[in-house]
């Protein structure tokens, strides 16, 4: 637990000026509750947006939980929709059920009061672990999916290979270890914090659940992360979707020039049937949850919560 002495300009409520050298403590503060304390340096116990920003999270529970559950539940169910494309989404759908159920709600239970933090530097390093794990799983998944669905496309005879369920298992699994892994170093960089007042002493229920390591590194870490699990996946992923555009014009384009010629053989017809579905596929994919995740990835470092739905297979 790390002990809080806040300088603030006029104040000397940590024993010393910024500069390092012996102050005063000020006599106004001795005098003060530890409630007044609290309210003063730590603002409010209880956010003002609590109640819009509470019914805003309901609504958003209750429909990305029942969504998600529901898709959930399908893919272990039918044993059909267990398609590699599915997978993913089961994997983005397991991310933001854990955002729902456990995220969530510490995020209320901090709007509601913002101090003390009652879970101790375990639950601290918990939440910001999670967070980051499921945001970064997230952005995986989806670039992971992008992959997949592009190598489906563009290059139908590597898929038999490459687009395998187990393939897409162990990609999952290593997403997952990767993005714990990546979370760790900011995780340890966050603790729980008590401010003291010198003369008053560590002030009862101030505890906050905050960075306490160097902010230089915390920015660091967020720059590089930014760069790992925002810009170069939005990269990647726009080149795929390009790629994907383009070979799907090119399938569309051929397929009208085989209509007016006419010479259409029944390998052909069952060639194009296969195109459509295949088209067809991506299309439900890049509407299912691209988007969302991408902008909560880079900016909000959440994944979006929505529900997902599980794309049925092509026969």
């Amino acid at each position: 637990m790390e002990l809080l002495g806040l300088v603030v300009p006029g104040d000397s409520i940590n024993g010393s000026t910024p500069e390092g050298k012996p102050s005063s403590v000020d006599p106004e503060l001795l005098n003060m509750t530890a409630e007044e304390l609290r309210t003063r340096y730590l603002g409010p116990r209880r956010s003002g947006f609590f109640v819009p920003v509470c019914t805003t999270y309901l609504l958003i529970f209750a429909v990305g939980a029942v969504g998600n559950i529901i898709t959930c539940v399908v893919i272990i169910r039918h044993r059909f929709m267990r398609t590699p494309t599915n997978y993913y989404l089961f994997s983005l759908a397991v991310s933001d059920l854990l955002v729902l159920l456990l995220g969530m709600p510490l995020e209320l239970y901090e709007m509601w009061s913002n101090y003390p933090f009652l879970l101790g530097a375990g639950g601290c390093r918990f939440k910001t672990l999670l967070f980051e794990a499921v945001c970064f799983a997230s952005v995986l998944n989806v670039t992971a999916l992008s992959v997949e669905r592009y190598i489906a496309v563009v290059h139908p005879l590597k898929a038999k290979y490459m687009v395998t369920k187990k393939h897409a298992q162990k990609v999952i699994v290593t997403v997952w270890l990767f993005s714990v892994v990546c979370s760790i170093p900011n995780t340890s960089l966050h603790g729980i914090q008590t401010l003291y007042v010198p003369g008053w002493g560590p002030v009862p229920d101030s505890d906050t659940c905050t960075l306490v390591k160097s902010p230089v590194v915390y920015n660091l870490l967020i720059q590089l992360t930014t760069i790992l699990f925002f810009f170069i996946p939005m990269a990647v992923i726009s080149v795929l979707y390009l790629l994907i555009g383009l070979q799907l014009r090119k399938e569309k384009l051929l397929e009208a020039l085989e209509a007016k010629t006419g010479s259409r053989s029944d390998y052909w017809s069952a060639h194009l049937q296969q195109k459509k579905a295949r088209r067809r596929q991506v299309t439900n994919m890049l509407s299912a949850h691209i988007p969302a995740s991408m902008s909560a990835g880079g900016y909000a470092r959440l994944p979006d919560p929505g529900p997902l739905y599980p794309i049925p297979p092509d026969n």
